[in-house]
């Protein structure tokens, strides 16, 4: 948890990331990063013993946390389509996990 915890605390590559590949504009992407960031730590607190390897960026990972998160909830907060919030997550989330498990944005 405090790898997750870590790299959500260094928010700025992560809002590149939205603002760059995903068009959203800096005000969206700080406030995705905040909301999807809740949602991503309180998904990894129960699910944290029945992941499937410890590699947390594994795809079986990354699909079990992706299923918990709120994405309509970020939408509404948002106030964004829930399509462009799910490929919000679909970036964010894999990106998040790579750096927890050490992988640096380049490597992703």
């Amino acid at each position: 948890m405090d790898r997750l915890e870590s790299v959500l605390g260094r928010r700025a590559p992560l809002v590149r990331i939205l603002v760059g590949q995903l068009g959203f504009s800096e005000e969206d992407a700080e406030e995705f990063v905040s909301l999807a960031g809740e949602d991503l730590m309180e998904s990894y607190r129960l699910r944290a013993r029945d992941m499937a390897t410890s590699e947390l960026s594994a795809p079986e990972n990354v699909r079990e946390l992706l299923g918990a998160i709120r994405g309509d909830r970020i939408a509404d907060s948002l106030g964004i389509p829930a399509s462009e919030v799910w490929s919000g997550l679909r970036v964010f989330v894999p990106r998040v996990l790579q750096l927890a498990d050490g992988r640096h944005l380049h490597e992703a």
